[in-house]
């Protein structure tokens, strides 16, 4: 078997970290993809060392995202700088059938082949990276392909023709497919349709497997299917006990990029996320209003924080992470005239009318580059303005300051690198390598 690929360096960081750690684990697919992974990372791993393998991976900010009842772990990690997002799809069990809900998934048909065990104990180490025995592998990725994805992709094909000619029939996998073949097929000859290229007679073959396989032992198949996803639900809420979702506010003085950033995170961050705008004064500048317009307006605006803060707390409770473009922290600014005591009051009402993020990020633009990116400004209240938010910054919890005259994409970054720190330390509950700071709570 030829070497794979030289290896993103967040994932070589992660598979040393697994095996500093003891864990059990093998590449299922993709050694050719490793330098530059689009999608996931799809690893076997051990079911009793997810644990170990989630502990040993924290260091690096790649943590779990929960999903209900799920069969896989999935891990997300950032890397600064490459600007990739890393996803481990951690998989305990070597099962191949349609997936659901596991409410009903135990319903469904599966080939369920109890062979983790055997591949990591003949799994072998190329290029630092383990990896499945040959036979195993090509076993293993064709019915990845025929019956998971009902289709053979053309990146797999190549591979499997490979791989084909050091399948055997008589190997662990092979014997279970065996037996699961309709009349007319054998585990030998999947390996000849494969190592031919019969692709279709193949993705065929595996809409029956799974039907067959679960045939030959009703009650056992789905009563195993219903014990694995209770248990995965319990666990996967046992494990949700520092909740799900993220909040972070983006602050800063006019000119310091907080629209363009929020929608750029929006946009590339690698996990669901919701924008979600907390300006208290949005569409008011300027207006003329009559008293009783003006007093309306002001009673309206704590329920107009509330509604936006509840928007952000469903999403959160999807898991989502959510960026408030301003936040009701701009209250704590010193107020402009007229009525500057009685707006010191008010203001201060509203900015403790909503819970607070688990993050904030207060932009910092040098006053002469906020001041040509709004010209019509008045370049000594943009400097005051900035004065005001680095004070604020200072008074407020979990804020960090982040320089924002580079490029957009640069402020992305950076912003971005921060959040998933911030939110890693939370998931995790556990320092992290490199440059820290004190965990985001809420």
């Amino acid at each position: 078997m030829s070497a794979p690929a030289p290896i993103h360096p967040l994932l070589r960081a992660a598979f040393g970290a697994l095996d500093e750690a003891g864990v059990r684990w093998a590449l299922l697919r993709g050694e050719a993809r490793l330098a530059d992974p689009s999608g996931d990372v799809d690893l076997l791993v051990a079911p009793e060392d997810l644990d170990r393998m989630q502990s040993a991976l924290a260091p690096l900010a790649i943590v779990p995202v929960e999903r209900w009842g799920g069969s896989h772990r999935l891990f997300f990690g950032y890397d600064p700088g490459t600007d990739r997002w890393i996803e481990l799809d951690a998989e305990p069990d070597l099962d191949y059938g349609p997936q659901a809900s596991f409410l009903v998934n135990w319903l469904l048909p599966a080939l369920r082949t109890h062979a983790g065990p055997g591949c990591l104990a003949r799994r072998r180490q190329v290029g630092g990276v383990w990896v499945l025995d040959p036979d195993d592998a090509f076993w293993t990725l064709l019915l990845h392909c025929i019956v998971d994805k009902r289709a053979v992709a053309e990146r797999h094909r190549g591979r499997l023709m490979e791989l084909a000619a050091e399948a055997t029939p008589g190997g662990q996998i092979g014997r279970r497919v065996g037996l699961a073949c309709p009349p007319g097929w054998d585990a030998a000859r999947v390996i000849g349709a494969a190592r031919n290229g019969e692709w279709d007679a193949l993705v065929a073959l595996g809409a029956e497997i799974p039907r067959r396989a679960a045939a030959r032992h009703p009650v056992a198949s789905r009563a195993t299917g219903f014990a694995q996803g209770v248990g995965r639900l319990g666990a996967t809420a046992a494990r949700m006990r520092r909740g799900r979702g993220f909040s972070v506010a983006l602050l800063g003085p006019d000119g310091s990029g907080k629209s363009t950033l929020s929608s750029g995170l929006v946009e590339h961050l690698g996990v669901p996320a919701r924008l979600v705008y907390m300006g208290l004064w949005q569409g008011e500048e300027g207006q003329e209003r009559s008293i009783a317009q003006a007093g309306l307006a002001t009673a309206k605006r704590p329920l107009k924080v509330w509604r936006r803060y509840l928007e952000s707390r469903y999403h959160r409770a999807r898991g989502r992470i959510v960026i408030f473009d301003r936040h009701v922290y701009d209250a704590l600014l010193p107020p402009e005239p007229p009525l500057v005591a009685a707006k010191r009051v008010f203001f201060g009402f509203l900015a403790h009318s909503a819970p607070g993020p688990q993050l904030t990020l207060v932009l910092d633009v040098p006053s002469e580059v906020a001041a040509r990116r709004r010209p019509d400004e008045d370049p000594g209240r943009l400097g005051r303005l900035r004065d005001q938010y680095l004070a604020l910054a200072g008074r407020l919890p979990h804020a960090e300051v982040v320089p924002a005259e580079g490029t957009p994409d640069e402020v992305r970054i950076e912003a971005t690198n921060r959040i998933w720190r911030a939110y890693a330390r939370r998931r995790s509950g556990r320092p992290l390598r490199g440059a820290d700071d004190g965990q985001a709570e809420g």
